[in-house]
């Protein structure tokens, strides 16, 4: 037996070992009420706009960080170019109660993940990169080792300083652990686990909820869209058992929004609907304002993205303002809410050559 099926024997052995003893899941969601208040004075703040140097900068997450956040993005010629990597923009407060950007600089490439892959493997290209959890230098990064995005896998990156330390493939699929992608953020349980709105683009598209532990270990998988062609889920909690998920639409025969609910804590999920709102084939980025209250990012066409709010869970909305349009494409939008009730949303612009990040606050989202 060679040393590289080994060390998979190994780290397989390990991951049934790891499942068997490890403490029964906590299926209750953790949501803080968030701090909102409309009755201020609505406030939009333009905070990053950033271009490639090279041709691609695309499908940008966000990291929370003790004094701020940081906004990291693919980087590179093109799409799925081996030159790819994950760049990153930290911000802090200014004395004026604005948000300074540093410099953009690189966060990790494909090289130092590949000298740090238990077990072992060459990684070929970097794609969608997410934050696990909101604490710490965690990641979860879609990575390629063979064939293109439908043939990807999930790593999670584990930082120590600036580079990562140690890097892991999250064991999802039977097909040599492969066909698994990432795009919107984890969702925190009440147990300090996270769970991942992981996707998949081979064959059947569809979207899976990973319960995931801080080791990288997967300790449960529910699907979530029941036949139909949905990928990318953006899950919003409500309370301890209820969320939404909203989805992109891949099937080429309808183009609207597609959700599903969970009423127990994501242990099963509604069938899909599809919902009075457009989607060509694009990803939306949703927080939630209050117990019944959304506000979401979301595409009328490539180059028209909008912001709408729900007052329902996300069963109907209104859109209350055009963020960008006419400019080439922009997609793949980011949103979370900060400590102070504000809300940052980033997102690609000019047809995946730059990135352009604004933060707002619910009385702008209320009283356009």
């Amino acid at each position: 037996m060679s040393w590289r099926a080994c060390a998979l024997a190994v780290s397989v052995g390990l991951g049934l070992f790891h499942a068997a003893t490890a403490p029964a899941l906590n299926w209750a969601f953790d949501v803080s009420p968030p701090v909102i208040n409309t009755g201020d004075t609505p406030k939009f703040e333009t905070v990053f706009e950033y271009t490639s140097p090279v041709g691609t900068a695309h499908a940008p997450a966000i990291q929370m960080q003790p004094d701020g956040f940081a906004v990291f993005w693919f980087d590179g010629l093109r799409e799925s170019h081996n030159e790819v990597i994950i760049k990153t923009a930290e911000f802090t407060r200014n004395d004026a109660g604005g948000w300074d950007a540093a410099p953009a600089k690189k966060l990790f490439n494909k090289e130092q993940l590949s000298a740090v892959t238990h077990p072992p493997q060459k990684i070929l290209t970097l794609g969608n990169t997410i934050q696990q959890g909101t604490k710490g230098d965690t990641f979860l990064a879609t990575i390629v080792s063979v064939g293109g995005w439908a043939a990807a896998s999930i790593a999670q990156v584990q930082m120590q300083g600036d580079d990562p330390a140690v890097v892991r493939k999250l064991s999802l699929s039977p097909f040599l652990n492969r066909s698994h992608l990432v795009r919107a953020p984890t969702v925190p349980y009440a147990d300090g686990s996270v769970a991942i709105p992981a996707y998949l683009e081979l064959g059947n598209a569809l979207g899976d909820f990973v319960r995931v532990d801080d080791a990288g270990y997967v300790r449960d998988k529910r699907r979530m869209t029941h036949g139909r062609f949905a990928i990318q889920p953006m899950v919003v909690p409500f309370d301890a058992e209820n969320a939404v998920a909203l989805m992109r639409n891949f099937d080429d025969d309808t183009d609207r929004l597609i959700a599903t609910w969970t009423a127990d804590g994501g242990r099963h999920w509604s069938a899909p609907e599809l919902l009075d709102l457009p989607n060509p084939n694009a990803p939306v980025a949703a927080v939630s304002l209050g117990p019944q209250t959304l506000v979401m990012a979301y595409n009328e066409t490539p180059s028209i993205l909008h912001l709408a709010i729900s007052r329902d869970q996300g069963r109907t909305w209104d859109m209350v303002h055009t963020l960008e349009q006419g400019g080439g494409d922009v997609r793949y939008p980011a949103m979370a809410l900060l400590p102070d009730g504000d809300v940052l949303l980033t997102y690609s612009t000019g047809s995946k050559k730059s990135i352009k990040a604004v933060v707002f606050n619910a009385a702008w989202v209320v009283r356009p």
